[in-house]
């Protein structure tokens, strides 16, 4: 099979979806791998160690003739016009919150690949790594927006000697959560986390022996009480294939300290703030709204490519080898995560979750 990766076209978005490595092993089982010009740099990656590897280099428009394409985002609608009738499309996509996406993908019949929502033992497996990787930044970047320059309320969030470090409330106790709420007590912070289920609340519990970490059952009372003691609130919800719910209503921002900071982990999917209208960009990533400094970046691991990249990679390719050496449809029948992942089939929405948010008809796979 012939396979496109992409330069994903995303502002401030240097990963790739495959690694030289990932070429080698696709090659070696017979396969041609066109490589998007420069679609590595961002993480480190040249042209010539692609080509090294077995990968033929070529412009944008070329890439995108492959019937299995491999990116990192969501297709922008730049790239719509490059969309090819039963074209395979991989990536975490997360089209909930791209309903215009979604349905240039069903007027090709293409096949959607939503990386994001592949679970293998009830885990999120490719996502894992992503999600960490946004759980520890969302702690650094909450203290750095806590600063006077960004509308911020001047304070230091570890603290210094003999003064008090700051606190984070984080809604959600999942892997994004953990992450941040590591980072978070190492910088000394009182950290507050909000968890529905009682089987990982009582994980939190067991994780998290000392007196600076609190675990509370999340309700909406409790997140109303809770946000307000937030220096930065940081919100990890996401629900495969579903746009989240608004949980952080408006009079809740307006509650909160001024001058705090906001983080939406969950913006990729739509997001859980009301008063996040939109995504922001790591060119342009915070607004002040009732006196609190939001951040609503939505390719957060987009500014450690590398590291990402490499993340990625390592999970992604034993699934792009099935499908190239069998084609969607047997990779479908015969690999359960692969199944798990699908969200356009054919030109169908194959996702109750997806289908719903977007308020489309149902078919199931």
């Amino acid at each position: 099979m012939k396979i496109g990766v992409i330069k994903d076209p995303k502002q401030g978005e240097g990963r790739v979806g495959m690694t030289p490595e990932n070429v080698k092993i696709l090659t070696a089982e017979g396969h041609e791998v066109l490589v998007d010009r420069d679609a590595g740099i961002g993480a480190g990656f040249s042209n010539e160690e692609y080509q090294a590897a077995g990968a033929k280099i070529v412009d944008t428009e070329e890439a995108w003739t492959a019937p299995l394409i491999v990116k990192v985002k969501e297709p922008m609608p730049s790239e719509y016009g490059y969309f090819k009738e039963g074209q395979i499309i991989w990536g975490f996509l997360h089209l909930a919150a791209n309903k215009e996406c979604t349905e240039e993908m069903m007027k090709k019949n293409m096949y959607a690949v939503s990386a994001e929502n592949l679970i293998v033992d009830g885990v999120q497996t490719l996502l894992k790594p992503m999600s960490a990787l946004a759980g520890r930044r969302a702690a650094y970047l909450g203290a750095n927006y806590l600063e006077a320059q960004y509308g911020g309320e001047g304070l230091l969030l570890p603290g210094i000697p003999g003064i008090e470090a700051g606190t984070a409330v984080i809604l959600g106790g999942g892997n994004a959560a953990v992450n941040a709420c590591d980072m978070l007590i190492g910088m000394g912070c009182h950290v507050i986390i909000l968890e529905k289920s009682e089987k990982q609340i009582a994980y939190l519990e067991d994780r998290y022996t000392n007196d600076s970490v609190e675990i509370i059952p999340s309700t909406q009372e409790s997140l109303a009480e809770n946000i307000k003691k937030a220096d930065v609130f940081i919100s990890t919800l996401l629900i495969p294939g579903a746009k989240p719910p608004k949980l952080v209503t408006t009079e809740m921002v307006q509650s909160m300290k001024k001058g705090s900071v906001i983080i939406d982990i969950a913006i990729d999917q739509g997001g859980t703030v009301a008063t996040i209208e939109a995504p922001t960009s790591h060119a342009d990533p915070i607004f002040v709204k009732y006196g609190v400094v939001h951040y609503a970046v939505p390719n957060m691991p987009g500014a450690v490519p590398r590291t990402a990249t490499i993340a990625l990679s390592k999970g992604n390719i034993e699934y792009l080898v099935d499908i190239a050496n069998k084609g969607i449809e047997e990779a479908v029948k015969t690999n359960e995560p692969i199944h798990t992942a699908m969200s356009v089939y054919d030109g169908k929405v194959v996702s109750k979750a997806l289908a719903d948010s977007i308020g489309t008809e149902y078919t199931e796979l």
